[in-house]
């Protein structure tokens, strides 16, 4: 069974077990996440689609690690003018594990 959920503005595919990596940091007290944007649920037997979203679905998770990402460098540069800008940034990253799919 597998479910795509809509999260922080892309869609992840979410199974029982699997990590998922999403760019941004979640405004959670505790480690326990509830993702009501689910788009898909797919049993063995069925398929259910949502318009656009599937209502009374939801899939719980635990965020398991909050870190930033690998550094990204930005370089600027004028040739001929003397002019060079280097500026970096590090993402944010939250892994997620999926606990439970529930269908409605």
């Amino acid at each position: 069974m597998f479910a795509i959920v809509s999260l922080a503005g892309k869609q992840f595919v979410a199974e029982v077990g699997k990590k998922i990596k999403i760019d941004t940091k979640l405004e959670s007290k505790d480690k326990k996440v509830l993702l009501s944007e689910v788009l898909l649920i797919s049993d063995e037997k069925k398929l259910e689609l949502g318009k656009p979203v599937i209502f009374g679905a939801s899939v719980d998770a635990e965020v398991t690690e909050e870190k930033k990402a690998e550094k990204v460098l930005v370089m600027k540069h004028h040739p001929k003018k003397r002019y060079r800008r280097t500026m970096g940034h590090r993402q944010d990253q939250t892994t997620l594990k999926i606990l439970k799919i529930n269908q409605k």
